[in-house]
């Protein structure tokens, strides 16, 4: 938790931190991702591994740990690119925990594998399963969470099956992020906020309908239902993921929705709410 303080000089707790997921800017350089996120007021960095901090390279992971909380930020998570089910040698994990160890984050991104749920055989549903215990209980070792990707063409493709592969695994080491789903209305993203808000960690925010993407304040309405829903009393950073200009000059002007978002869920020492005025 941060700590704010509401118009009367009140102190407030605020129960969720804000941040961009370098993904979405894969063009821009660690140092313009780091002074655009400082300017617009954020609180940290999710680091993707796809580009800025590739898995494995430690020394690298260290220099952006370094340079974020030099930028007076946090490094909020890493968003690894390891597919479960991918048969991926062991190495590769071991080079993920690492990057993530380096980072000093506790909350890695990990994909649920490479095709719908309805796909998955049953040999091939356990073997996913075993893969999942095998890997939460290597990160359990080092402190970090696994965080499986909500998204379509993987086991968490749908709210139940998501919620049925934690439940298989059984680890509080393997929880989730979660987004909405752009393809399902909002009626069904409600539920799934519902249902999975005991496992989730982060949440990726955005705006779509299909493939349009919107400035978020035009689904403000939609968001403070999801939020209310995904409270769990734990902390959660809201992560801004692809703009919906795709543009780094818009970051400011996303970011002041999304801290207010953040500031309307504030609550009072005394764990009451705090009202925005």
């Amino acid at each position: 938790m941060t700590k704010s303080q509401d118009v009367n000089g009140r102190g407030l707790f605020l129960m969720m931190e804000s941040g961009i997921a370098s993904v979405s800017f894969r063009g821009k350089s660690v140092e313009e991702i780091l002074a655009a996120s400082a300017a617009a007021g954020l609180d940290g960095v999710e680091w993707g591994s796809d580009v800025h901090v590739p898995a494995g390279d430690v020394s690298l992971a260290r220099d952006v740990r370094r340079r974020t909380e030099a930028a007076g930020l946090k490094v909020l998570s890493y968003g690894s690119y390891y597919h479960l089910g991918a048969q991926a040698r062991e190495e590769e994990s071991d080079r993920v925990l690492a990057s993530a160890a380096a980072l000093g984050v506790r909350d890695v991104r990990i994909w649920g594998g490479s095709k719908n749920s309805a796909e998955f055989s049953p040999g091939g549903w356990d073997s996913l399963v075993a893969e999942g215990r095998r890997l939460a209980e290597k990160a359990s070792e080092k402190g970090i969470v696994l965080s499986l990707e909500c998204h379509n063409h993987t086991v968490t493709d749908d709210w139940k099956s998501a919620k049925h592969y934690l439940d298989a695994v059984g680890s509080p080491s393997m929880r989730m992020y979660w987004q909405p789903n752009e393809l399902k209305d909002e009626a069904y993203n409600l539920a799934a906020a519902r249902a999975l808000a005991p496992y989730v960690t982060n949440i990726h925010v955005f705006s779509m309908d299909g493939d349009r993407h919107y400035p978020l304040a035009e689904h403000a309405g939609r968001w403070e239902k999801y939020l209310a829903a995904l409270d769990n009393g734990a902390p959660h950073a809201l992560i801004l993921e692809f703009l919906y200009d795709d543009r780094i000059e818009s970051l400011p002007q996303e970011s002041r929705t999304l801290c207010s978002w953040i500031q309307a869920r504030a609550v009072y020492p005394d764990g009451t709410a705090h009202k925005k005025i």
